[in-house]
């Protein structure tokens, strides 16, 4: 591999932080330590290039979706391999980029997806004694932080013609998967030493939230209610779930087509269901001061819900419903009782968490983007286009408020990763670590 060389969940998910991993050079999961998006470091750049503070670069064998994680002193990447049907976990160095090992399982049975999605889009976990990655049909896999195989799952095929996405989540002594979209589709959580099943929920078919295509009809009843497989309708979840603390319990949220619901994450029952969320979920549940907030892909219905409900709580908990909405697809961030959103063609919203309407908007740099919003412990927030180019810009309920522009030319489906004062991005060809003060000259070709 070449590399351009210059100068740290367990079960730290929202709510239930130890000491270690609220380390602010941790970033150990999907969407960063609390799976909000929320990086707890304010040292990192706001400007950068291709030849402006570049730390290093390494070439990546072919494009892939997922989002790095990191600990300490690694960098941990899931990768499609096509041409020898393998999805790979790579590690390497966080100071250099120096790859230090390269693990993959082999798959060769057909398996569905979309051509901008490749294989191993999910984001890889870990807690600092080992790291998790989900590969679809390939099963779930966990390696220690040395590339030691610990265990292996095969959970069986997924089907779904625009395979999958969501990631897996650490919560005390489990490692949870949203296991979706498709024919398939189930919550699990295994015990994350060995592996084993601690629970699974299969009844996620949303054939009984029919009603919901009446009133509050989205416009892809017809589509949902067709003969079609599922694997093959416009319905399914990509999202990763996340985890809330509400009247002094926690509870694992996931928005499933048409409704968004709430589950006891040691135990996987099912607490509360709230009805008339889209059949696409794309964009993951974001949390407010006990408010969920679920916008729909597609065009098709967002929501918002106070968590800590019993049973069906669509008359007595959900908040607003707009039966029409933005094609999201990436996660926003929460932050002053609002939402930082932007839409697949490139336009930023603002949203207000407590009635859902538009506060502002407006463009993005780059044009449009699949990314989701990633904002520093300062407010910072950091949105990365499709073209490569991230949008630096600065909260606030009033009006866009934009700070920069930095600009990769190498298109991109990732987010931007901020951990301690690294700033890292997952293009189509490369991995990119960004720093203050590192210099394009250190950049120096190493083979390795």
């Amino acid at each position: 591999m070449n590399t351009f060389r210059s100068t740290t969940f367990a079960w730290c998910l929202l709510g239930i932080v130890t000491p270690a991993l609220a380390d602010q050079s941790n970033w150990p999961q999907w969407r960063g330590p609390k799976g909000t998006g929320k990086a707890p470091t304010a040292d990192v750049v706001t400007e950068w290039g291709s030849e402006h503070n570049v730390k290093w670069r390494i070439e990546l064998p072919e494009p892939g979706n997922s989002t790095p994680i990191v600990w300490e002193d690694k960098v941990f990447l899931t990768q499609p391999l096509s041409k020898t049907n393998q999805r790979a976990l790579i590690c390497v160095d966080r100071e250099t980029g120096r790859e230090l090992w390269r693990r993959a399982v082999t798959y060769d049975q057909p398996e569905a997806t979309h051509r901008t999605n490749p294989y191993a889009s999910a984001s890889p976990v870990t807690d600092g004694e080992r790291v998790i990655a989900w590969f679809g049909s390939a099963g779930l896999v966990c390696w220690d932080l040395d590339g030691n195989e610990m265990w292996r799952r095969d959970l069986g095929a997924l089907e779904h013609m625009w395979g999958y996405g969501s990631s897996p989540i650490l919560h005390q002594d489990l490692c949870i998967l949203l296991f979706a979209p498709g024919n398939r589709e189930f919550l699990l959580a295994v015990d994350k030493s060995t592996g084993e099943t601690r629970w699974q929920v299969d009844a996620l078919d949303d054939e009984s939230e029919r009603a919901w295509s009446g009133p509050e009809n989205d416009g892809n009843a017809n589509e949902f209610l067709s003969d079609k497989p599922r694997s093959e309708r416009l319905r399914g979840a990509w999202i990763t779930p996340i985890l809330v603390e509400v009247d002094g319990r926690t509870e694992l949220v996931a928005t499933l087509p048409r409704r968004v619901s709430g589950f006891d994450p040691a135990t996987g029952e099912l607490l509360w269901t709230c009805g008339g969320a889209a059949p696409l979920a794309y964009a993951s549940p974001m949390e407010s001061d006990g408010v969920i907030v679920a916008l729909g892909g597609y065009g098709g219905a967002s929501l918002a819900v106070r968590a800590g409900g019993r049973g069906d709580v669509t008359e007595t908990h959900r908040i607003w419903h707009q039966p029409k909405g933005g094609s999201w697809l990436g996660t926003g961030v929460v932050d002053n009782a609002s939402v930082y959103i932007c839409n697949m063609g490139g336009v930023l919203h603002c949203l207000d968490v407590q009635t859902g309407n538009e506060l502002w908007k407006g463009r993005s740099a780059g044009g449009g983007t699949w990314s989701s919003i990633t904002q520093t412990d300062d407010g910072r927030m950091f949105l990365l286009t499709k073209a490569g180019t991230t949008t630096v810009f600065q909260p606030s309920r009033e009006r866009f408020q934009l700070l920069a522009e930095n600009k990769l030319d190498e298109p991109t489906n990732a987010s931007v990763v901020v951990a301690g004062n690294d700033l890292l991005i997952r293009t189509d060809q490369a991995l990119w670590s960004f720093g203050d003060g590192s210099s394009s000259k250190a950049t120096q070709r190493n083979q390795e």
